[in-house]
């Protein structure tokens, strides 16, 4: 397991002392909690959000070691949901163990709609690397928005389709994952990257992220059609959570924002701040 940044590996060490949370969990609370204090924190702060007593959500919450970091700042309250009932048992063990106070559940933000206590309540709402796995990208939006008071802030971020591993063929475990643009090929060729895949699962996610082909303009069309206002837009040649997991600096690669063609192919993360219209 790598080592992290000192205030994060502090964390990480209190979860070692855990027999019932295995190392996979420790490492993947770990990343997520540097990048939560080493760059979200500052990023949303350098924007005017105020995360001291604010009411927080992550949708995809994962091991909610970003929420962790969010939770350090002195939020009201801490909610994490996901699709995933192991990712909710590991956020709950992992709360437990580092003593912070969080609220998890599973939830299907587009197959259920938010139970009453959480309908326009939170004053953030994070979305990082889930959009684009979600088939309606607008009417994804929308939900998600449901979530949010009035005023209330959305962190989005996701990588764009056609960057390198736009279509993250990397999960498929074989040789042709690890080849960047493959997605740009023809379906029958594409489809040849499947052979030898890890599980089938992955496949599955492979190729429903081909259907979707969430891009920079479709993601910014899906934010003006839902009425969402857009504070900020940030564009990475390499993404900050590189430097978590392969200690890589992130480099940005806002010049891009107005050449629709390279934007798409060069920029591996697309990062919006977005906010809910008052009524």
């Amino acid at each position: 397991m790598p080592k992290f940044p000192p205030r994060t590996q502090e964390k990480v060490d209190k979860l070692a002392k855990r027999k019932d949370i295995n190392s996979y969990e420790r490492y993947y609370f770990g990343y997520q909690y540097g990048l939560g204090s080493e760059y979200i924190v500052p990023y949303l702060k350098s924007k005017g959000v105020q995360l001291a007593r604010a009411r927080i959500c992550e949708i995809g919450c994962g091991e909610s070691g970003v929420l962790a970091a969010l939770a350090d700042e002195g939020a009201a309250e801490i909610v994490g949901i996901d699709i995933r009932d192991l990712a909710i048992e590991s956020s709950e063990k992992i709360f437990d163990a580092i003593g912070t106070k969080g609220e998890f559940a599973i939830h299907n933000i587009i197959t259920q709609a938010p139970p009453e206590k959480w309908e326009g309540h939170f004053d953030l709402v994070l979305l990082r690397d889930v959009i684009e796995h979600l088939e309606e990208t607008e009417l994804s939006l929308r939900h998600v928005m449901d979530f949010m008071k009035p005023g209330g802030w959305l962190y989005v971020v996701f990588p764009p389709y056609y960057s390198p591993f736009g279509a993250h063929q990397h999960l498929l475990g074989n040789k042709m994952g690890k080849l960047p643009f493959i997605q740009l090929m023809p379906e029958g060729l594409f489809a040849k990257s499947y052979k030898n895949a890890r599980l089938q699962i992955d496949v599955e996610e492979v190729s429903m992220l081909r259907r979707i082909r969430l891009t920079i303009g479709k993601m910014r069309r899906a934010i003006k059609n839902a009425l969402l206002e857009l504070v900020d837009e940030q564009l990475y040649f390499l993404r900050p959570v590189f430097k978590l997991k392969f200690g890589l600096p992130p480099i940005k690669a806002n010049f891009l924002k107005r050449i629709p063609g390279l934007r798409e192919l060069l920029a591996l993360e697309a990062s919006y701040l977005l906010r809910k219209k008052q009524i």
